[in-house]
């Protein structure tokens, strides 16, 4: 390998660079090099090349870390839920095709970088978390970029009772900050059954716990620009009772809703018991 010259003998140099000297944005000529080869290139810009390579590499490896998140760090109170998806969605009256299909536009909505929260509604059994699930496996996807976005799906009584076991068990490694920090950093995100956690929602005095409140905050707080979608049986207003203002504002933010109205007596399961 030797520098390159021109048929006069006169170094030959790649004016594509720059650097700042004396804080200004100044020229930086690199002489060219010849190749054993015979070939002829400018090593600063093999070596951007090889760096932008490494850095690719690095995202889609990252990326594929983030992808596994669903399974590994979901908490999923209802086993039945761990192969739910839109094809295994049973209807079981007009209502439920309509919130599938409606579930499904927001789907190809936020597939298309529309930013918004939704709210699945209704009593138990409704099928508000299979429908939840559903889309964020579908959001989970591989995308043309050839990965996913990170994704996952907690269920909030079963998240606080791991939180405050930390309180008082070292072993426990889902402490309140790591908590939040793992739930604010997910792209898409399913919090499930929001105020179970809580226990006796039917009592209009009561409120969340302090630490409760700390958690859900910390977490709206750093999601906003993100799609979350909750489930619940509470109503706005038995929320806004539960919960801070500014929680119960941010989560509610650029707002969707999906409600199950229908008496859901006799409807069986969403998920077939044979699917666990």
């Amino acid at each position: 390998m030797t520098f390159h010259t021109d048929e006069h003998g006169n170094p030959v140099y790649c004016d594509k660079h720059t650097r700042i000297i004396g804080g200004e944005e100044k020229p930086y000529p690199v002489q060219l090099m010849e190749l054993r080869d015979g070939s002829v290139k400018c090593p600063m810009c093999e070596r951007e090349q090889r760096n932008k390579e490494i850095e690719q590499e690095a995202e889609v490896w990252r990326r594929q870390v983030e992808r596994r998140v669903l399974s590994t760090h979901s908490l999923i109170a209802d086993p039945t839920l761990e192969k739910a998806t839109f094809e295994t969605y049973h209807c079981y009256n007009q209502e439920d095709e309509q919130n599938k299909r409606r579930m499904l536009e927001l789907v190809d909505q936020i597939k298309a970088g529309v930013i918004m929260n939704i709210f699945i509604t209704g009593a138990s059994n409704a099928g508000k978390s299979h429908l939840a699930i559903s889309a964020l496996k579908e959001l989970n996807k591989k995308s043309q970029e050839a990965y996913a976005k990170s994704a996952l799906f907690v269920n909030s009584d079963a998240l606080m009772r791991r939180i405050k076991n930390s309180f008082n068990d070292d072993s426990e490694k889902l402490t309140e900050s790591k908590a939040i920090e793992l739930l604010t950093r997910v792209d898409y995100l399913v919090i499930d059954d929001l105020g179970s956690e809580v226990g006796d929602t039917d009592n209009e005095k009561r409120t969340a716990p302090d630490f409760i409140q700390r958690v859900w905050y910390g977490i709206s707080t750093g999601r906003q620009g993100k799609v979350t979608i909750v489930t619940t049986n509470l109503t706005g207003l038995a929320l806004a009772k539960l919960y801070d203002k500014k929680t119960v504002n941010r989560l509610t933010a650029h707002l969707e809703q999906i409600e199950f109205e229908e008496a859901q007596k006799g409807k069986g399961r969403k998920t077939p018991a044979s699917l666990v």
